[in-house]
């Protein structure tokens, strides 16, 4: 299997431990690092897997049911270090009914051993217009 089948499979493994609640995955999937980051849509950075970790404990306790599937994914290895550009499309049950939404997700890994573990998950909110569609100023 070449690395790049390797970090799908890891970045697979990923979104099946949100859309399964399921924290113990997430602690496999993550390096139990100071370094590691996540950026949730639309909040703060969070550094420390301790406390990426309670982020995932607090999203998986206000939802029964949650699916997220990464598309459009663009896997890049360098090295010891891989990242994967992809689009989520995002949908959660909650009590006040089902939300959903969109956004563009970079998910770094490190190898590890003969694993590849994530570092980094950053996640923004899908724009509303494409690059072409920006105003002359910008671009």
């Amino acid at each position: 299997m070449s690395d790049k089948q390797r970090v799908r499979q890891a970045n697979d493994r990923f979104y099946a431990a949100m859309n399964s609640l399921d924290v113990g995955e997430m602690d496999l999937i993550w390096m139990d690092t100071e370094a590691a980051i996540c950026v949730h849509p639309g909040r703060e950075a969070i550094f420390g897997y301790e406390r990426i970790r309670e982020s995932w404990v607090m999203i998986f306790s206000v939802t029964d049911s949650m699916m997220i599937a990464a598309s459009n994914e663009r896997i890049t290895v360098a090295g010891e270090v891989a990242w994967i550009a992809c689009t989520e499309i995002i949908s959660l049950a909650t009590e006040e009914g089902l939300v959903a939404a969109a956004a563009q997700a970079i998910n770094i890994f490190q190898l590890v051993g003969e694993e590849w573990r994530m570092i980094v998950h950053h996640a923004s909110p899908a724009p509303l217009n494409t690059q072409d569609e920006w105003p002359d100023l910008i671009n």
